[in-house]
């Protein structure tokens, strides 16, 4: 048996990208990726190659802080720049939203991973998201 994962593009228009994560675990953990910049609608002709965290809510519901929930930028070695616990809101629209830190071998995709945890943890991922066009 595996978690339970509904991964929704909920808005992916010209500069703004809104996705929807939701996970029940079975204990097992994994990794899924939300952001698929390879799949965004283009601007203009030009292709998404990465965005910007603007803003996030969340519901997580974990045995153990330990298994919060993580969000990384994808590259070589994952660089982990959100973790999330508990009911919470982020906003970093003031400053342009969390950047990728384009790590060796990043790709501009975003993963969220759910650590070896307990069966029946869960977790409700709302993101607005700024695309980048390079």
């Amino acid at each position: 048996m595996a978690d339970t994962v509904l991964n929704t593009t909920v808005f992916d228009g010209a500069k703004k990208l809104i996705t929807h994560y939701n996970v029940v675990s079975d204990n097992s953990g994994g990794t899924t990726k939300i952001v698929d910049v390879s799949e965004l609608n283009s601007n203009n002709g030009k292709t998404c190659k990465t965005v910007r965290l603007n803003k996030v809510s969340c519901n997580v519901s974990v045995t153990a802080p330990a298994d919060a929930l993580r969000m990384q930028w994808d590259a070589t070695t994952d660089v982990v720049f959100q973790s999330l616990n508990g009911e919470m809101e982020y906003d970093y629209s003031d400053f342009g939203g969390l950047k990728n830190t384009k790590a060796s071998g990043f790709t501009g995709d975003v993963n969220v991973v759910l650590p070896a945890c307990t069966a029946g943890d869960t977790g409700t991922i709302v993101c607005e998201w700024i695309k980048v066009y390079e």
